[in-house]
């Protein structure tokens, strides 16, 4: 899966828990300037704040796979 698909995904869970860029970086312990490159596409996430993020947004291993990986298993 591309980097901006990623992103957008992300984008999609932040809106459903009403959290801003600046309040997913600070959890994430990021600068906004980082997250925005990132959920642009322009950079990757690394794997540590993928962890991070499956934590902060309470993801299972299924949604996990489908955002990170593309995995869309039923």
């Amino acid at each position: 899966m591309e980097a901006r698909e990623i992103g957008n995904k992300i984008k999609e869970l932040m809106k459903a828990k009403k959290m801003t860029e600046k309040q997913l970086a600070k959890e994430m312990g990021i600068n906004i300037k980082t997250l925005t490159k990132k959920l642009s596409g322009k950079q990757e996430f690394y794997a540590t704040e993928i962890i991070s993020i499956t934590k902060i947004f309470e993801l299972d291993i299924k949604k996990c796979a489908e955002i990170f990986f593309g995995e869309d298993k039923n």
